[in-house]
């Protein structure tokens, strides 16, 4: 049972033919052609959730554990609206979204008709193309364009760079009018894209230029996990001029890495930062989380910056790009790390420096951490070696996935994050709908504030079975309380953290999760086995320290490691 209306036969046959097997779908009238299309469609998975802010977001969370395009639909009016957090998050993170809106007839905008506003091209500036589509096309002209359209929308979000394309569909009632079987088949269209590499020229003199450097920093972004990328990554790190600096939301481990930038660069005095900074930068991936190497490259860095980016985008993210390598990140990698020269090698110290400092800094802050008292940083020494194995870990954002970041992350784990824009919103709604389509188990570290402006990402029909979020919950947006500036105000607890005396129990009890709370270290290690229990089902753990000056800890943890480093 599917509409009568040909348009939408063509958008959802030829959508399902590319591939698209997840619908996410908030409650509405105008939209009831697709949805009755996509829903009684055997070969997709549809999901419900009212709020479409929370939608746009748990699609996102689907399409990071699948690596599939997923297609997310709306009524029209504000609801298309409501998209845009997730829509840019996933334009920022090159994950694939088919943001479908529907819309009223073009006759009726701005005449005062209900739920219509300008929806055409509403997401333009976060979305890889825009395409209106009218189910009154009966020219065949005019359909033979809508199949036009809805191929290249599957195709622009699937292609380099990945991301949202926003289909607006114009529907005239009636509405719920339905046929047996599509007027006709769906016709795909497939472009055919090669990977693409670095010129043989091109690629001749970039090697014998890093072939002369002393000192290689690679530096990876955020990136989903990628056995090839972790291969290429490796052998780079093999040469000793090369040092490589990553992050959880990386995906990439292994030996001779250094996976803690900020404890690093916080930890070493200034006049040990000269010996740090390369010759040569060499980026991929997206948004990098430490705003301490950002700092470091912008003030320090003199040397050339080249990004690989198999679409060529220009990020300067450090003030001195020269060279944008469009290729393949994995093959770009393997091909450069040919090019380290022998005899540069045998008097290049620069990355035993930095893996001896990092060494030094691991050791210390074991024996630090053993005596820190009750804290959010005790809280996340405790938990990170106790997530369940080969498991996926959602990092909150702000404070969260800073803390995450001083830990050595783990082998077996997968790291995930809204690193696109880096807002609170949409973290609950993100790892629920990870945890919907995922056979791991999915959990979700969240501050108290990004879990209680998600409340609305876990009202969805889906199984969340294997999810389990943790809340820490300090009473307020503590990241303002480290970072410079807000403690200087006379509006810190009220303006920047807001303070609060809320707890996760009710908002648990009322979506019928598993609550769990705890306020020390004997009670949170105790609990952490029933709370991943099998058949425990989806739950809330609550971790309270609100009575804790967190920042006090953070910081005298760093003074602590950079007396230990200027004491040696």
């Amino acid at each position: 049972m599917i509409s009568d209306k040909q348009p939408v036969q063509d958008l959802t046959g030829i959508l399902v033919a590319h591939g698209l097997k997840h619908v996410v779908i908030s409650p509405g009238s105008r939209h009831a052609p697709i949805a009755l299309s996509f829903y009684n469609h055997p070969d997709v998975k549809c999901y419900v959730v009212p709020d479409e802010r929370a939608g746009g977001y748990f699609a996102l969370g689907i399409a990071q554990a699948t690596g599939s395009a997923v297609a997310v639909l709306c009524t029209s009016g504000t609801a298309a609206l409501n998209y845009g957090p997730a829509i840019a998050e996933a334009f920022y993170q090159e994950v694939p979204l088919l943001v479908v809106s529907a819309d009223r007839p073009d006759e009726w905008i701005d005449q005062g008709d209900g739920q219509t506003i300008r929806q055409s091209g509403v997401h333009a500036h976060h979305t890889l193309a825009s395409f209106d589509i009218s189910a009154d096309g009966d020219h065949l002209d005019v359909q033979r364009a809508h199949i036009r359209k809805i191929n290249a929308a599957w195709n622009i979000a699937n292609g380099k760079p990945r991301g949202p394309v926003h289909i607006n569909v114009a529907l005239r009632e009636p509405l719920y009018l339905t046929v047996e079987a599509p007027g006709r088949a769906p016709q795909r269209i497939d472009v055919i894209a090669s990977i693409p590499q670095l010129p043989e020229a091109d690629l001749i003199h970039l090697q014998s230029h890093l072939a002369k450097a002393h000192k290689v920093m690679l530096l990876t972004g955020l990136c989903f996990p990628d056995a090839a990328v972790q291969e290429a990554v490796q052998r780079f790190a093999d040469h000793t001029n090369v040092v490589v600096l990553t992050e959880t939301s990386s995906n990439v481990t292994g030996e001779h890495l250094i996976p803690c930038i900020d404890r690093l660069l916080m930890s070493t005095p200034d006049e040990g930062l000269a010996d740090l900074v390369p010759d040569v930068l060499i980026t991929f991936g997206n948004n990098v989380v430490s705003k301490k190497i950002k700092a470091f490259l912008r003030q320090h860095f003199t040397g050339e910056h080249w990004h690989i980016d198999p679409a060529g985008r220009a990020l300067d993210t450090y003030k001195k790009l020269r060279r944008v390598l469009t290729a393949d990140v994995a093959g770009a990698l393997h091909a450069l790390a040919g090019a380290a020269h022998p005899a540069v090698q045998a008097e290049t110290p620069y990355r035993t420096h930095w893996i001896t400092i990092d060494r030094k800094l691991a050791l210390a802050q074991r024996e630090i951490l053993d005596q820190t008292p009750w804290s959010d940083l005790a809280v996340f020494d405790l938990i990170l070696p106790r997530l369940p194995k080969h498991s996926v870990l959602q990092m909150g954002n702000s404070s969260v996935v800073r803390y995450i970041q001083l830990f050595d992350p783990r082998t077996d784990l997968q790291y995930f994050g809204n690193r696109g824009t880096s807002g609170i919103d949409g973290c609950t709604a993100t790892a629920s709908g990870m945890a919907a389509v995922s056979d791991r188990m999915v959990t979700l570290i969240s501050g108290d504030i990004a879990f209680l402006y998600d409340v609305n990402g876990l009202w969805h029909n889906a199984s969340r079975e294997n999810l389990r979020i943790i809340v820490v919950n300090n009473g307020g947006g503590n990241i303002f309380k480290i970072i410079d500036g807000p403690s200087s105000t006379n509006a810190l607890e009220t303006v920047f953290e807001a303070r609060h005396d809320l707890t996760a129990r009710s908002i648990a009890a009322h979506f019928g999760l598993n609550y769990y709370a705890v306020a020390n270290a004997d009670e949170l290690t105790a609990t952490l086995p029933q709370f991943y229990a099998a058949g425990q089902g989806a739950a809330v753990l609550e971790v309270d320290t609100r009575d804790v000056a967190n920042e006090r800890v953070l910081h005298q943890m760093f003074k602590q490691l950079k007396d230990r480093i200027t004491q040696q």
